[in-house]
């Protein structure tokens, strides 16, 4: 693979990844928070997407030299993973965190080649981690499943 393809695919994942920090930031304003709340649900995506935004410039504007394009199952990989994180976008309101999480993560392990019977208790795991943390540790109220809400 010759510089100029090590180039363009480190620019292109760097224009990927600033469209994704971009609409991150934006999307984060309707994350609503509750009275009295000194941080909202909306800090976290933009405290991510900043520095997203900042290393996916540096990748178009500075690309390394010495990359290889991934294989075509690797592509797909990539591909299926940025979907599975807008479908777990798009779902986490309506259905809750903790089964939207459970879904993605154990969905992104089995991605990374674990099987089901790997991924079902590692997802688990994680997911009620990440609830632990960011309700109890930061004090973040996460959307809940539909009907526990009251």
């Amino acid at each position: 693979m010759s510089e100029r393809a090590g180039a363009l695919g480190d620019r292109l994942a760097g224009a990927v990844l600033l469209v994704v920090a971009v609409v991150a930031w934006w999307l984060s304003h309707d994350f609503t928070s509750g009275f009295g709340q000194t941080i909202g649900p909306g800090a976290f995506p933009r405290l991510v997407s900043v520095p997203l935004g900042l290393l996916s410039l540096y990748l178009i504007l500075r690309p390394g030299m010495n990359q290889r394009w991934p294989d075509r199952a690797a592509l797909i990989r990539q591909l299926c993973l940025l979907a599975l994180l807008m479908v777990y976008a798009g779902l986490i309101q309506p259905l809750g965190f903790l089964p939207t999480a459970l879904l993605t993560v154990t969905l992104m392990i089995r991605l990374f080649g674990a099987t089901w019977r790997q991924a079902l208790p590692f997802g688990l795991l994680l997911t009620l981690g990440l609830y632990l943390l960011f309700e109890f540790a930061l004090g973040m109220p996460l959307p809940d499943m539909p009907g526990l809400d009251g």
